[in-house]
């Protein structure tokens, strides 16, 4: 039997999927990606604040 086109039928299955890309390795060190650049809370040097 034939399938109809259906709404979660992808028209380009080849390309990537999803929208904006997320945060990439700039470290090259293999770790997780962060989306922000952040200090170290070990550097910080301060008290705690919560």
């Amino acid at each position: 039997m034939t399938r109809g086109k259906g709404i979660y039928d992808d028209e380009n299955a080849d390309g990537p999927k999803g929208g904006r890309p997320g945060p990439k390795d700039e470290g090259n060190e293999g770790g997780m990606a962060t989306r922000e650049v952040a200090p170290d809370v070990a550097e910080s040097g301060g008290e705690p604040t919560a």
